[in-house]
């Protein structure tokens, strides 16, 4: 397993992928993610720093779990973004669906600003 967990809050925690996030270990990535999940964990900071790799696969888990959070408010997003990493993001247009930071903690930061924003409630629209 090259990737590592580290609880940030109870609701956030940054995932620091390692050299690769492909066929090899992409289920274990995902089984991991899917258990911090059922334990509270609602942001991901996929920090990318030294990735080498994102294969499909990789790139396959790292939709599913956001397919798994976006229902219940949660939010995935990719931190220090490796160049190699940063070709499969730009020929996948992944860009469009996940947010990057620069760094961790530029991510950890804007989470818990938006959380710290107060919510206004949204009015329905259309007309009468």
């Amino acid at each position: 397993m090259s990737f590592t967990f580290q609880k940030a809050s109870a609701s956030a925690a940054v995932v620091r992928v390692g050299k690769a996030l492909d066929f090899r270990n992409a289920a274990d990535f995902k089984t991991s993610c899917q258990e911090h999940a059922r334990q509270g964990t609602r942001y991901f900071v996929l920090d990318f720093t030294g990735t080498g790799i994102l294969d499909s696969t990789g790139l396959g888990v790292i939709f599913s779990l956001y397919r798994q959070l976006t229902p219940a408010g949660g939010k995935v997003v990719f931190a220090s973004v490796s160049r190699p990493v940063q070709v499969v993001v730009q020929l996948t247009r992944t860009y469009k669906v996940f947010r990057q930071f620069p760094t961790v903690e530029a991510a950890l930061e804007a989470h818990t600003a938006a959380a710290a924003a107060p919510q206004i409630p949204q009015r329905p629209t259309g007309t009468a």
